[in-house]
């Protein structure tokens, strides 16, 4: 029976939480997208059980794109053949409307993005692969809320239209604890509202700067 290292691939990542590569995999089949996808729809079906509100339906195209961006991702970090100036074009855009659906979709496989460029900036600060992946880090920014990131590059008022979305976005603001992000503008009173009274306690650095901001 044929094996479909693809699949391998997205259920440890998923299992693991670390990507483990099981070949040079740089062309994927239908057949073993289609396996993945499935898998992909049932870790979504449960994670979505415990989402706030109303979850968005399954994106399967966006949680592809995602599963093969981070394949790419992973065996460049591994396999390096490519000049610099033919990177992008290994990571194609994702062709349709970024919207609540396609981006808790593609967070499935993107919210491991941010470890694989942790890993490129350790072994080369300078590797122009960081760059490509951080833009796309920009366009699905709530699969890097814990990675450092411009923010006049990010459309953050994307995240607020869905109520769903809304609350996920702001429950990893705090678990992540990114104070850049629970200062903004848009989040700051949203999340002294998540908080409440026990602001203090689990978050002493959020109530220090909201302190400060109130006071000016």
């Amino acid at each position: 029976m044929k094996q479909n290292y693809f699949l391998n691939m997205v259920q440890h990542l998923r299992q693991h939480e670390e990507v483990m590569l099981f070949g040079n995999i740089l062309h994927i089949d239908e057949a073993d997208a289609a396996e993945a996808v499935a898998y992909l729809q049932e870790q979504y079906r449960a994670e979505s059980l415990e989402y706030p509100h109303t979850a968005p339906p399954f994106d399967a195209a966006a949680a592809l794109w995602a599963a093969k961006t981070m394949n790419m991702a992973a065996q460049l970090l591994l396999y390096r053949e490519n000049k610099p100036d033919d990177l992008g074009a290994l990571f194609p855009a994702f062709d349709r409307e970024i919207d609540k659906a396609s981006v808790l979709s593609a967070d499935l496989c993107l919210r491991f993005l941010p470890d694989t460029l942790r890993e490129l900036k350790i072994i080369d600060s300078l590797d122009p692969l960081i760059l490509i992946l951080e833009n796309i880090l920009h366009q699905w920014h709530y699969s890097g809320i814990h990675y450092p990131l411009d923010l006049s590059k990010v459309e953050l008022e994307r995240n607020l239209a869905d109520p769903c979305l809304r609350q996920l976005y702001l429950d990893r603001i705090i678990y992540y604890k990114n104070i850049s992000l629970a200062q903004h503008e848009l989040f700051r009173r949203h999340i002294s509202a998540a908080l409440g009274l026990y602001a203090s306690d689990y978050w002493k650095e959020f109530e220090t700067e909201k302190q400060i901001h109130d006071s000016h």
